[in-house]
């Protein structure tokens, strides 16, 4: 009984060890097409068309292209939106792109007269790289882009919005040192740390105990994306940075572990706002209720 035991957990742990790796994929997927009927039965399904139309808006602005590199040689690109003084840095979430994830918020941060930067993050879009990784390098892509902002186009005050995966990827850029230019941070739908993450999809799919998931699938998370990195949560590195930070929160939000935001804003303290939409799914705030989120950004200083 015990050999059999031990080798069901042998066979569990690699079976997590797999799926760990799948969802590090080698291959890049592009984002949903809302548009094109992906959206049937997902958390997006209830804001079609609308959605689809401010997708169509936000592209239609006047972008150009623009290149940096990242700290380990990938070329990362985003498109920008010229306008005044004070940038918003847009992070988007995983697989995903800006358009989805900031149709019409991206409208209204531009007619307020704000410079964008909508990235694409890496493994996604036009940016290089074949494995994204939930925030361990992409932190310091936002940093690189922060530094852009400043540097490059000599921005007086910038804020960064990120959304899920680019939510989290805000945080912990926020715990490695962004640039003095930077104002705040606004993270919608983050998750609080890759483990927690992890542990709850794969509670979720395969219905195991909760604490097994973590501890079986730690190994090959701590080899794909680093040992502290893995240990870290969003709320803990935030927590070293004073800036202000506008939390986000999905009332109906399936996707990252009850209690992310709240998680976040314990570990913090203060300088730290938190506004949640009951009714939204997960990363559609903005859709649930654009009045009561471009207050919140207003509340915040935006």
């Amino acid at each position: 009984m015990a050999v059999l035991l031990t080798i069901a957990i042998l066979a569990l742990a690699l079976l997590l060890f797999g799926l760990c790796t799948a969802l590090l994929p080698a291959r890049r997927r592009p984002p949903r097409d809302i548009a094109g009927g992906a959206a049937a039965g997902s958390r997006f399904e209830r804001y079609v068309p609308r959605v689809v139309e401010e997708a169509a808006a936000f592209d239609a602005l006047a972008w150009e292209d623009v290149y940096i590199s990242s700290y380990d040689n990938l070329r990362l690109r985003a498109r920008l939106l010229r306008g005044g003084p004070g940038c918003v840095i847009l992070v988007h979430g995983y697989h995903s792109c800006a358009a989805n994830d900031f149709a019409g918020a991206g409208q209204w941060y531009a007619s307020r007269g704000y410079t964008l930067i909508a990235v694409d993050q890496r493994a996604h879009g036009l940016s290089g790289g074949r494995r994204l990784t939930f925030g361990a390098r992409e932190r310091r892509d936002v940093i690189a882009w922060a530094q852009y902002a400043g540097y490059v186009l000599g921005a007086e005050r910038i804020w960064i919005h990120g959304v899920s995966m680019g939510a989290s990827s805000a945080l912990y850029a926020m715990g490695a040192g962004l640039p003095d230019g930077v104002c705040g941070v606004v993270a919608d739908c983050p998750y609080d740390g890759v483990m927690g993450l992890f542990s709850y999809y794969f509670r979720r799919r395969l219905r195991v105990p909760a604490g097994l998931p973590a501890a079986l699938a730690f190994p090959g998370l701590a080899c794909a994306l680093g040992f502290a990195f893995t240990r870290s949560t969003c709320g803990g590195e935030s927590a070293s940075c004073a800036l202000p930070l506008l939390l986000i929160e999905a009332g109906e939000d399936t996707t990252v572990p009850p209690g992310s935001a709240g998680s976040i804003l314990a570990a913090r303290g203060g300088s730290t706002a938190l506004v949640r939409f009951e009714r939204a799914p997960h990363a559609l705030c903005w859709q649930e209720d654009r009045e009561k989120y471009a207050k919140a950004l207003l509340d915040f200083g935006l």
